[in-house]
């Protein structure tokens, strides 16, 4: 489809898309929008998107075999569906660029699950990755206000829940790394839409009140961008090194922190800018290193399935 190097520029165009997206929850959110009309209405046309993206260049999709892969593609919905329903409650309670970057300390659960799980030998790289996403984290959520406070940091809490939910997005789609990339998007993002359908109207009040026609578009063109951000990062995969891709998917955080401060006007403290550069080398380090189980790569490829 294009070289390497147009493989860079989309990848950074999906990447953009993606801080634009997140950065878009806020500002409907600031206006009174619920959480279940936004992510409804969003993940509808995300699953249209894709759907006509995935009939357009496969044309029909591979059965799903048996009801283990079923339950598989099952757990991996619902991890798709917790990732940005906990980022959107973390928006509630801290700023845009902690709620990214706690949510993106998930290299390092993936790590860890990896070594008790997966067999992967522990070495000292992984350890001073694993080390530096702790301390990021610890800046990030300025402990000694916590002591001066005596409240729980529910950002800090929801922030790392919707990075462990996209841990289990990750590892759950490894297990469905037999089916084409468009066959588990198909069935993921349909199911995606029927459980937020069934269950997310029992914890948040269903209200369309004051959302004329315009808003419901602009919720569409969410669900239609991210569905065509995901296409865009896996075409660019077949043309860069997994590893690679992984680290330029994380300029989506940059791209976040700087709409965060012209849109919003948030300016990050000292310790957090120190807690978010740990979070990113830790990261850099841990997709970075060399594996040791088989198919590890494949865990690589997903680091951004929550949004594929």
């Amino acid at each position: 489809m294009f070289g390497s190097k147009s493989a860079v520029v989309w990848l950074i165009i999906a990447a953009l898309a993606w801080a634009a997206t997140g950065i878009s929850w806020k500002y409907f959110s600031m206006l009174g929008f619920s959480f279940i009309v936004i992510f409804l209405v969003s993940r509808l046309f995300k699953f249209l998107a894709v759907y006509f993206i995935s009939y357009y260049r496969v044309k029909s999709h591979e059965p799903i075999k048996n009801l283990r892969e079923f339950m598989f593609i099952f757990l991996n919905a619902v991890f798709s569906v917790g990732t940005p329903l906990f980022f959107f409650l973390a928006l509630q309670e801290t700023s845009v660029s902690n709620a990214y970057f706690l949510q993106y300390t998930m290299p390092a659960w993936v790590l860890i699950f990896a070594i008790i799980f997966l067999g992967e030998k522990i070495g000292a790289k992984k350890i001073f990755g694993f080390l530096l996403t702790m301390l990021g984290i610890c800046l990030i959520a300025s402990p000694w206000k916590l002591l001066e406070s005596g409240q729980m940091n529910l950002g800090l809490l929801f922030g790392l829940l919707s990075g462990f939910s996209h841990t289990g997005d990750i590892i759950t789609s490894r297990e469905l790394k037999d089916y084409s990339y468009h066959t588990v998007s198909f069935y993921t993002n349909m199911m995606q839409f029927l459980i937020a359908a069934v269950v997310t109207p029992l914890f948040f009040k269903m209200s369309f009140a004051g959302t004329d026609p315009v808003d419901l578009l602009a919720f569409a063109l969410i669900g239609v961008f991210l569905g065509i951000a995901s296409d865009l990062y896996y075409h660019a995969l077949q043309k860069l090194e997994a590893s690679t891709a992984a680290i330029i998917s994380f300029s989506e955080l940059i791209f976040a922190a700087v709409l965060a401060f012209l849109l919003f006007g948030e300016k990050p403290m000292g310790n957090e800018l120190i807690g978010y550069a740990l979070i990113l080398i830790a990261g850099a380090i841990i997709v970075l290193r060399r594996a040791d189980i088989g198919r590890f790569e494949h865990l690589i490829r997903i680091t951004t399935s929550s949004k594929a």
